[in-house]
């Protein structure tokens, strides 16, 4: 039995070769969020106005990330 170029027999292979480029750029970026993730787990003291918190520094960071997309997402005029 022969089989066409390209083709395989292998379940994993046919299901990469699947994948689009958007595919591969949301999982290539998930693996970066997880070893971000890993690498900030140390606890950080945060202190802003009365408010005085211990948080892991990925959570802070992720937190100042979310404010800084809402504040570009509505101050911007639609077109």
């Amino acid at each position: 039995m022969s089989e066409t170029p390209g083709s395989t027999r292998n379940p994993v292979l046919r299901f990469f070769a699947r994948l689009s480029a958007k595919n591969w750029i949301a999982i290539v970026g998930a693996v970066l969020a997880a070893i971000f993730i890993l690498q900030n787990r140390q606890r950080v003291r945060i202190e802003f106005l009365f408010l005085d918190l211990n948080a892991p520094l990925w959570i802070s960071l992720g937190a100042v990330l979310l404010m800084g997309w809402v504040m570009g997402r509505f101050s911007f005029r639609k077109r």
